[in-house]
């Protein structure tokens, strides 16, 4: 997947991220809805995102891997 459908699927940057996560080295998405919400985190230095819910401390991660493979997983939570 690439920014734009990103966007489609309801991704947007996080706007606020607290110091003490391990998310501040890349770029932090998220999209919210009824269900609740899902964060994706596309790292600086590594190429395999993180898909997740729950809270920044205790994430429930439910895809890890290369941003390609993304859009079945999305697929199947959304």
């Amino acid at each position: 997947m690439n920014k734009n459908e990103l966007t489609q699927a309801g991704f947007i940057p996080a706007d606020w991220i607290p110091s003490d996560t391990r998310y501040l080295e890349g770029q932090l998405l998220v999209r919210m809805s009824e269900r609740g919400i899902l964060r994706l985190f596309i790292p600086t230095r590594n190429a395999e995102v993180e898909l997740s819910s729950g809270t920044l401390y205790e994430p429930v991660v439910h895809y890890v891997g290369a941003l390609d493979g993304l859009a079945a997983v999305l697929e199947k939570l959304l």
